[in-house]
């Protein structure tokens, strides 16, 4: 099953969740009808988003795509290197990387 298709599968069982809190919070809770259906509206929201969630940690991140078949080929990288006395070679870095002597953030 391709990617597009499990998405449009999640993004239809979000909208159903959805549809059958607002209903059900329309037929059970004991309120005016407005706040039945605001209350449902709020449940449902809440749950297709912790389904969307879900779905997109399950189908974890999307494979890189090939290069055509007329494009040359890169030779195949090991990993980050680097070089010298204090040289830091990352990959995929968001923190913060200190280097030299004493190791003090400058803030």
């Amino acid at each position: 099953m391709s990617r597009t298709t499990r998405w449009l599968l999640v993004i239809a069982g979000c909208l159903t969740v959805f549809g059958l809190c607002v209903l059900l919070g329309d037929v059970l809770l004991p309120w005016d009808q407005a706040t039945r259906i605001g209350t449902g509206a709020g449940a449902g929201a809440v749950i297709a988003g912790v389904l969307g969630a879900w779905a997109s940690s399950a189908m974890g991140p999307s494979a890189p795509s090939a290069p055509p078949a007329s494009a040359p080929s890169a030779p195949p990288v090991s990993g980050p290197t680097a070089s010298g006395d204090r040289a830091v070679a990352t990959r995929d870095n968001s923190g913060i990387i200190i280097t030299g002597d004493n190791g003090t953030v400058q803030r």
